[in-house]
């Protein structure tokens, strides 16, 4: 059983284009001498993606990242395939490991389809993406993100700009994802500002506006003064209710800017198109790596995206540049979701 995480909602469209390439890092490595003659062959790639790839969001960045990373390794092939079809994932999974060396799919809706057909084709990588397989597979990367590294960058922007030392978290669902972001955020106010409140609270929905309004109310009225909130399409709702109070917010995975423009601070988040390059050079250098991987501020996998120029004060920034140097360098090591059962809320 899985649950879906908040950046994928539920928007799966079908339909097939040609793009470019992915692949991802890790544990154990497979390198291009131990597949034999196929060493040498031109290097090609298919994603298989159950959402958009022009949503204006995730799938949109990666897409970005396979463009620039099909052409700087020099792939012959590289196509993007979108199935929105539950039926036919395992069939389009055998049709495209027939054809191509490495395979990337998207989400845990896949999971069952890369475990079935991943056996079947030993000599072909596959790569899932947010999503892990039950059963570790020779031939297959689980890639995701250390995204309690960025958003302990929110928290030091939130620990540094609070009026009221009290800041909140909204989350989307409970699960290990918007945990990571919870912990870090909260690890992130302390580091700065010890005094300081952290609150949260769960939403329990991926795309309801108005709940998340009023979750965001909620938290403004009792003190907040800003909200970090990773809750999906619900993120709509407290964009919403921070202009109607006038307080900060911070996004997550996009670009708040253009969404709050006049009380959006930041966001933090996946790097997608990073974590693409950085898979694709990994496949095409001979060093693919399999079994679980997780990607952060030292691999770029994980970012902080451009401040609000004119709400962020300068030394806020020079903060955050230097924590992320701490982070990368391992002078600062942020804990990750399992954490949580150690922290109090609204403490």
């Amino acid at each position: 059983m899985f649950s879906l995480p908040i950046r994928h909602i539920s928007r799966f469209i079908v339909s097939l284009a040609l793009l470019s390439p992915l692949v991802l890092g890790g544990q154990a490595s497979i390198s291009r001498a131990q597949q034999g003659s196929d060493a040498a062959a031109p290097l090609t790639v298919a994603l298989v993606s159950i959402q958009p790839v022009n949503d204006k969001g995730v799938m949109q960045d990666f897409v970005s990242g396979f463009k620039a990373g099909a052409q700087k390794y020099h792939y012959a092939t590289a196509r993007v395939i979108i199935d929105e079809d539950p039926s036919t994932y395992v069939s389009t999974l055998q049709s495209v490991a027939s054809r191509f060396k490495l395979v990337i799919t998207t989400f845990p809706p896949m999971i069952q389809a890369v475990s079935t057909v991943a056996p079947q084709y030993p000599q072909v990588h596959f790569v899932l993406l947010d999503a892990q397989i039950p059963k570790p597979l020779p031939n297959v990367q689980t890639l995701f993100f250390k995204e309690n590294e960025s958003s302990f960058l929110a928290g030091v922007v939130a620990g540094m700009m609070t009026k009221t030392n009290k800041v909140g978290f909204l989350g989307a669902l409970v699960q290990d994802v918007i945990d990571r972001y919870l912990v870090g955020y909260y690890e992130g106010v302390k580091y700065v500002n010890p005094r300081a409140k952290v609150c949260w609270a769960y939403v329990n929905n991926l795309e309801d506006p108005a709940l998340g309004k009023q979750f965001a109310l909620t938290m403004y009225h009792n003190g907040v003064d800003i909200i970090h909130a990773a809750t999906a399409g619900t993120e709509v709702g407290v964009y919403q209710a921070s202009e109607q109070v006038h307080k900060y917010l911070i996004g997550a995975d996009v670009n708040i800017l253009p969404l709050d423009p006049k009380y959006g601070l930041t966001a933090t988040g996946p790097n997608f198109a990073q974590a693409a390059e950085i898979v694709l050079a990994q496949e095409a250098t001979g060093t693919f790596k399999v079994g679980r991987q997780q990607y952060g501020l030292k691999q770029g996998g994980v970012r902080i995206l451009p401040f609000n120029q004119a709400l962020v004060p300068q030394n806020v920034r020079r903060m955050v540049a230097e924590v992320t140097r701490k982070i990368s360098s391992g002078q600062i090591k942020v804990p990750t979701d399992t954490y949580l059962s150690h922290l109090t809320n609204c403490s």
